[in-house]
């Protein structure tokens, strides 16, 4: 008798989705991430404007 555990060739996973939220979600961090970068490109301008030309 063979008393190994046989796994199976393939698993199966089912996912529900709903595409409307992780869209949504996904445009949010994508502001929020816009936002960062236009407060990064302004806090160097700014920072560039202080400096002196020697």
């Amino acid at each position: 008798m063979n008393y190994k555990e046989q796994k199976p060739d393939k698993a199966y996973i089912w996912v529900n989705i709903d595409f409307d939220k992780v869209k949504h979600r996904i445009d949010a961090v994508t502001c929020q991430i816009e936002q960062v970068i236009q407060k990064h490109q302004i806090s160097n301008q700014t920072a560039n404007l202080g400096r002196r030309n020697n």
